[in-house]
C-alpha cells in the first residue's frame, strides 16, 4: 500500500504512573524490528537503549512510524515529551505511538498536535494493560502484540 493512503494516526497509550505505558511502547518497537527485519531505524542514529525512555523513528517500505515512551507530567512540564511527539509529527510519521496519563497536560498536548492543521492526525486512545496481581511482563507483551496488529491494520487500510 502507498504510504500516502494511510490515515495519519497518533496512538496514545494512556494510564496512571507505573502501569506499563512505556514498557508497552518499547516492546512494540522491539516487536516491529523482530517482525520486520527490513525496518530501517532513522532516529536515533545510535543503537536504541531500551533501559530508559525512547524516541525512535523507523521506516518500513516508505512508511514512517514514530515511538515516544516519554509521557510523565514532569516531562511535559519541561516540554520534553511534547517536543518528541512534535518532532515525530514534523518528520512526517504516518503513525506515532506515544505515552500519556489519563488526563491533564499530557493528553492536551497530544490533542494539540493531532488537531494542528499542518499535521491532521486521528487519535486512537488505548489504555495500558494493567493488573496489580497478574504478570506485568506478559501483559505488556500482549499489549505490544495488540499494537502491532493495529499498526498493520492502519498500514493495509483496514482502519
Amino acid at each position: 500500500m502507498e504510504s500516502n493512503n494511510i490515515e495519519r494516526t497518533i496512538i496514545a497509550i494512556y494510564g496512571r504512573q507505573n502501569e506499563g505505558k512505556s514498557a508497552t511502547i518499547k516492546k512494540t518497537c522491539e516487536t516491529i524490528f523482530r517482525n520486520y527485519p527490513k525496518a530501517k531505524q532513522l532516529l536515533p542514529l545510535e543503537p536504541i537503549n531500551y533501559d530508559g525512555d525512547i524516541c525512535v523513528l523507523i521506516e518500513i517500505s516508505g512508511i514512517k512510524i514514530g515511538f515516544s515512551s516519554i509521557g510523565d507530567p514532569g516531562d511535559y512540564a519541561l516540554g520534553r515529551s511534547y517536543d518528541e511527539v512534535w518532532k515525530l509529527a514534523q518528520a512526517n510519521c504516518q503513525i506515532i505511538i506515544c505515552a500519556t496519563r489519563t488526563r491533564g497536560d499530557t493528553t492536551y498536548k497530544v490533542d494539540d498536535i493531532a488537531s494542528n492543521h499542518d499535521f491532521d492526525y486521528h487519535t486512537l486512545w488505548i489504555s495500558s494493560f494493567f493488573s496489580p496481581k497478574l504478570n506485568y511482563e506478559v501483559l505488556n507483551q500482549l499489549a505490544a502484540e495488540n499494537l502491532v496488529e493495529i499498526i498493520k491494520s492502519l498500514i493495509v487500510g483496514r482502519l
